[in-house]
């Protein structure tokens, strides 16, 4: 990883530790998103109140991180509907091969629950939230709900 990456890890308090599980728990289970333009993944997982996500591509039996985010919010799961306008979406889903669709998905925080169109597969229902809507969205929103 770039000493850029390594430096916004450390000021997001994510450890080398939390990439190595989302990524092995993406390449166990194929529970990623791959870019159909760039070919790079996109997988999360989430081992206690946090979800850690991360974009990394295969290199000659290496990962490579291009960027790394988390939120605290849980994604309620199988909760999606279809969002009400239509977007083409570069990511598909890596365990469907679908291509990921936006939806209105349920998000809750401290016993709060939202409801957010954001990427998804139509097929497993499997969320991608990318690094502007984790870092700034829903960021806020748990800082509000957490200074109540």
């Amino acid at each position: 990883m770039d000493p850029e990456i390594d430096a916004l890890l450390v000021e997001r308090g994510i450890r080398r530790e939390d990439l190595e599980h989302v990524i092995a728990h993406a390449e166990e289970t194929e529970d990623a998103c791959v870019n159909g333009v760039t070919g790079r993944y996109i997988a999360s997982y989430r081992p206690g109140n946090t979800t850690y996500w991360v974009e990394y591509d295969r290199e000659a039996g290496y990962f490579r991180i291009f960027r790394a985010y988390s939120h605290r919010m849980l994604i309620l799961e199988n909760f999606n509907t279809p969002a009400k306008r239509k977007e083409t979406l570069d990511w598909r889903c890596l365990k469907c091969g679908v291509q990921l669709e936006l939806a209105t998905v349920k998000l809750t925080h401290l016993e709060e629950t939202f409801a957010t169109d954001t990427p998804a597969c139509p097929s497993c229902c499997r969320v991608f939230v990318s690094e502007t809507d984790a870092i700034e969205k829903m960021g806020l929103a748990e800082k509000m709900l957490e200074d109540k």
